[in-house]
């Protein structure tokens, strides 16, 4: 016969936890910006002339000057403002874990009648003996060199 008892191992497995989603999506504002700009202006102004003999002649004529202003241009292009870092770390940590286990108890009952010849010889002996019954402990007696009980012998088998 043997004797057994659960022993409480705990360990541990990796399993997924969850999940982390980092995504962007495109906001569309409306932003100002005042630009200077310049332009030119066109006055016209007429002078009289106090002279005879300019060598003018009488015709037509056509003078074209060109009047130039600035204008706005507007040009948009992706600038990286900032870079998006997703790092993980292992942290250790501990928790305690709590759990019924079973042990089987051995109970020997000694039910045996000793003789009157084998009390005289051994008597201390079977006092050890049935101590260590009740007590579940294994007796460890001397080997005297005689010839040992079967019952006894089986008690001890159970005990061990």
């Amino acid at each position: 016969m043997q004797r057994s008892e659960e022993e409480l191992r705990a360990g541990t497995r990796e399993r997924e936890a969850g999940q982390i989603r980092v995504n962007k999506q495109v906001r569309t504002d409306r932003e100002q910006v005042r630009v200077p700009t310049r332009h030119e202006e066109v006055s016209v102004e007429r002078v009289p002339v106090d002279e005879e003999d300019t060598g003018a002649g009488i015709g037509e004529d056509e003078v074209s000057i060109p009047v130039v202003e600035d204008e706005v241009v507007v040009e948009k292009r992706p600038v990286v403002k900032e870079e998006i870092r997703i790092r993980k770390s292992v942290v250790q940590d501990e928790e305690l874990v709590e759990e019924d286990v079973s042990k089987e108890e051995v109970e020997v009952e000694d039910r045996t009648e000793w003789l009157e010849d084998r009390a005289e010889h051994r008597p201390a002996e079977r006092e050890t003996n049935r101590t260590a019954a009740e007590t579940g402990w294994r007796a460890e007696a001397e080997q005297t060199g005689k010839e040992e009980d079967f019952i006894e012998k089986a008690k001890r088998k159970l005990q061990g």
